[in-house]
């Protein structure tokens, strides 16, 4: 069995970010002799050694993938599908690192407000047309649209504009200084597309990336073949991927899902459920990798556009409404009913404690009924009111972490309602939408990606509709600030803001567990909870 990570030895990377994470392959076993039975020697069998090629992965997500333009992606299921099939101009390290991908390599001004992109030669789209500076300007510009990427247009930095210096090099000018470009640009949307293929991306999508389109179900599998043009090589000093074939399977039930793993119907789990870590741990033909990673959230819509009546459509306006929402959780208590203990206590804002921008001096919100009850008062709300809280089976945590809170809410003399909605229609219909409901979100590339999109007027990301313009000014102030005190300050004043304001209940963060067949090498659990499968391959 493999052993998971240290929990405080990754902490430790995540707070350096410029420590390199050191996640390779396990060894192969050591070539062994059999015992001969006859007097004569039996010859040796030599087991390879270093990747082998060949196979089919079959990777199970939670829901069916909702489309291949990655431009427009809205949940964590369709992600392995895009990132496969579309490059980006960067990788992002499990050391939250940007890594070269369709960019050889970069440089910038020294202002960093002029940033220079080189790319590889070698790379071409899956229909054989090389990809060039072009089609990374088409691509960014189209993010950078909020019609044409919802949830994307403020994730990628203050782009001012795109310029195609030749066929190979890309000048991105920004608006103010910047220095996580390129770490912003190895994100979820940014994905290099053809521009003669978007009428057609979701039934024969022309990436450039390791694997080729086959085939998509909707609703059903999505199936990806080896691009034997890829750009980047493999240890064998031929085109990655090792695979043949990628397989995305949707299992809507976890435990449907680790029995379909434990029977070999599926190979890589993108997301083991908290309840099942100590089952699959007794399988010896599964092996385990977890990291830190995100926190669950108890989102507070202050504008919402759907709601049972007009009571939930504007009592959330009322701050002391949400203040008494948190203080009634008990975080050590949720903590260990949602997510079986695997986490660490939060505070309210999505960055944690041992983060290089924690702030150190925010304290974490503690229980308190009596408080809760004062405010609910406070705020004309009568013992034995009703409110709605939306939530899904379909995302480790996301029940669990709401029967707990209709628990603890009727201590504060509330009643809360818990809906619980299908996950294949539950991301479209509840989430940014629905007054008071629960939602997981994973680590962000970099603390403006973390702040910013969530909580500046108009962010693309802005669950809550919050809009205060002192946190906006220091949000702005904070993205171009160079002096890293400085910035650190400012980053821990617009934590206080957004705690205060109450919007996003963050009991914990928690962490993040893959399952996989034991046999296939190179697989990890990314701190993102981002996955690629083009470095694996099977070992037997």
């Amino acid at each position: 069995m493999k052993t998971q990570r240290n929990f405080h030895f990754i902490l430790i990377l995540i707070i350096g970010l410029s420590i390199l994470a050191l996640i390779g392959c396990t060894p192969a076993v050591a070539p062994t002799a059999e015992t001969p039975v006859e007097t004569e020697v039996q010859p040796t069998e030599v087991q390879p050694s270093g990747p082998q090629r060949g196979g089919v992965v079959k990777l199970s997500v939670p829901a069916p993938v909702n489309t291949l333009d990655p431009h427009k992606v809205v949940s964590h299921e369709s992600f392995p599908a895009t990132f496969h099939l579309f490059s980006a101009l960067t990788r992002i390290g499990p050391d939250f690192s940007a890594q070269p991908e369709l960019a050889k390599k970069w440089e910038h001004s020294e202002d960093a407000m002029t940033w220079t992109f080189y790319l590889n030669e070698n790379a071409k789209f899956h229909s054989g047309r090389p990809v060039t500076a072009e089609d990374v300007k088409f691509s960014l510009e189209r993010v950078l649209k909020e019609e044409e990427s919802p949830r994307g247009f403020t994730t990628i930095g203050p782009i001012e504009e795109v310029i195609t210096q030749d066929e190979h090099t890309v000048i991105i000018k920004l608006s103010k200084p910047y220095l996580d470009l390129p770490v912003d640009l190895g994100g979820i949307y940014p994905r290099i597309v053809a521009k003669e293929n978007i009428p057609d991306i979701n039934t024969n999508p022309d990436g450039s990336g390791p694997f080729k389109f086959k085939s998509w179900d909707p609703g059903g599998n999505v199936v990806l073949v080896r691009n034997e043009n890829y750009f980047i090589l493999g240890e064998d000093g031929k085109p990655l991927p090792y695979i043949d074939e990628l397989h995305i399977v949707p299992i809507q039930d976890p435990h449907s899902e680790l029995a379909a793993l434990q029977t070999g119907a599926i190979d890589v789990m993108l997301q083991l459920s908290f309840d099942l870590i100590d089952t699959a741990q007794q399988d010896p033909n599964i092996q385990i990798d977890g990291t830190p990673s995100g926190y669950h959230v108890l989102h507070i819509n202050v504008n919402p556009t759907f709601s049972k009546n007009e009571f939930e459509a504007t009592i959330y306006q009322d701050k002391r409404v949400r203040q008494a929402i948190s203080y009634i959780f008990d975080r050590e208590a949720v903590l260990q009913i949602a997510v079986g203990g695997h986490g660490i206590i939060g505070n309210d804002q999505p960055v944690p404690p041992f983060h290089v921008y924690g702030c150190p001096d925010l304290p974490t919100r503690q229980q308190d009924i009596e408080l809760a009850k004062s405010l609910l008062t406070e705020a004309g709300i009568e013992p034995g009111t009703h409110f709605t809280l939306y939530t899904t089976a379909g995302r480790p945590g996301l029940k669990e972490i709401a029967v707990a809170f209709q628990e603890m809410a009727k201590d504060a003399d509330i009643v809360i309602d818990v809906e619980v909605i299908d996950v294949s229609r539950y991301f479209a219909d509840m989430e940014y939408k629905a007054p008071f409901y629960v939602d997981t979100w994973d680590n962000r590339q970099t603390i403006n990606a973390t702040l910013k999109q969530f909580y500046i007027t108009g962010g693309s990301n802005n669950a809550s509709n919050l809009s205060d313009p002192e946190l906006d000014e220091i949000l702005l102030a904070a993205e171009s600030e160079t002096d890293l005190e400085k910035r650190q300050e400012l980053y821990c004043q617009a934590q206080k803001i957004i705690q205060d304001h109450a919007v996003s209940i963050i009991p914990y963060f928690k962490e993040y567990f893959v399952a996989f067949r034991d046999g296939l090498m190179n697989v990890f659990a990314h701190p993102m909870t981002y996955m690629w499968l083009d470095g694996v391959w099977w070992s037997k």
